[in-house]
């Protein structure tokens, strides 16, 4: 529609826009004053961003607002439905076979808690590569980097939006630093943590 030239507001939270130079990503309790000033500046592309990168500006945004934070990292979780219906798919019949690999144990209250660890394990290592053509390893029931591709330096796309997105969102050349995301064997659950300093009255 922009090729043809069409140049009304374009609303949207496609993640392949958030970084466009004529974008600004929308999170107007944080991040007002930068929406009115691209509005005053003929500003027409509005997109949404990332949702664990938005949920933790949401808690600290006051404190960039106020300027007591010098530096921030950040950690990720990230579930196995950021990855699509598939990745979900995989992550839950992996937990059904390795249920299946120890039902008679479980089923049987005497059984040793040792044993069944044991078996799940190596059920775990034994997968093959149909059943984690997704992830690449097995998920079910362990933690893994993200290595969903990122900008090409080692740091997988999930660690850059956390840098990138958090300054671009405040209007900052630099807010925060990336840091590492992991995969979680959790179907729809995020959890991020950030670390914060506060800069110091001689700053």
């Amino acid at each position: 529609m922009r090729s043809a030239g069409w140049t009304g507001h374009w609303i949207d939270a496609a993640s392949t826009l958030r970084m466009k130079d004529d974008a600004v990503i929308i999170l107007d309790p944080v991040n007002q004053p930068v929406i009115k000033n691209a509005l005053a500046g003929g500003g027409r592309n509005w997109i949404g961003g990332n949702c664990t990168v938005s949920c933790m500006l949401m808690g600290v945004g006051a404190l960039y607002k106020a300027g007591l934070v010098e530096w921030m990292t950040s950690m990720t979780y990230q579930a196995a439905s950021g990855g699509g219906a598939q990745h979900m798919r995989e992550l839950l019949t992996q937990f059904g076979t390795l249920n299946a690999e120890v039902r008679s144990l479980l089923d049987d209250p005497k059984s040793a808690i040792l044993e069944i660890d044991r078996k799940v394990l190596g059920r775990q290592q034994s997968m093959s590569a149909d059943e984690m053509q997704n992830f690449g390893v097995p998920l079910g029931g362990s933690l893994i980097p993200l290595d969903r591709q990122g900008p090409g330096d080692g740091m997988s796309r999930e660690e850059w939006k956390a840098g990138a997105e958090t300054n671009k969102i405040l209007g900052r050349a630099r807010a925060s630093a990336p840091r590492p995301c992991r995969s979680t064997a959790s179907a729809c659950a995020w959890a991020r943590c950030a670390a914060i300093r506060k800069r110091s009255p001689s700053n």
